[in-house]
């Protein structure tokens, strides 16, 4: 039976397709001097300003976690924290105009890692996988 037939074929690729996500990940997190959370959390706030348990359950963190890493990307000017009008016990993290500007960057530094990496899959393998990953 091939691997794609076998039940545990597709868990099999997405934990090979999510390794090889960390590892371009990493590479531009070092790249830019971050963690790969830093990175993803950036890249999380583009369209949206969580609360910080809204932000751990989206990295799959403790929210004490979060507190620290918004800490260092506040520091670097890259993420301001915001009171919610509505309950001001809640604070949401929103990116500065630096932290936009930055964080496009860094999503453009990931596109081009994983196009150069991908390159060799024919263009419509990588269509159908952007259908079928988009579908999810």
């Amino acid at each position: 039976m091939a691997s794609a037939e076998r039940p545990d074929g597709l868990a099999r690729s997405l934990l090979e397709l999510h390794r090889e996500m960390r590892v371009i990940l990493g590479s531009v997190a070092r790249g830019a001097g971050l963690t790969v959370q830093q990175v993803e959390m950036l890249c999380l706030l583009h369209n949206r300003q969580p609360a910080l348990g809204e932000l751990a359950d989206l990295l799959g963190c403790d929210k004490t976690n979060i507190t620290g890493m918004a800490d260092r990307l506040v520091r670097r000017g890259l993420v301001t924290r915001r009171a919610n009008p509505e309950d001001r016990r809640v604070t949401r993290l929103e990116l500065t105009e630096d932290g936009r500007a930055y964080g496009l960057k860094l999503r453009d530094a990931v596109a081009s890692a994983v196009d150069e990496r991908w390159r060799s899959l024919p263009d419509a393998d990588r269509d159908a996988l952007i259908q079928l990953v988009g579908r999810a």
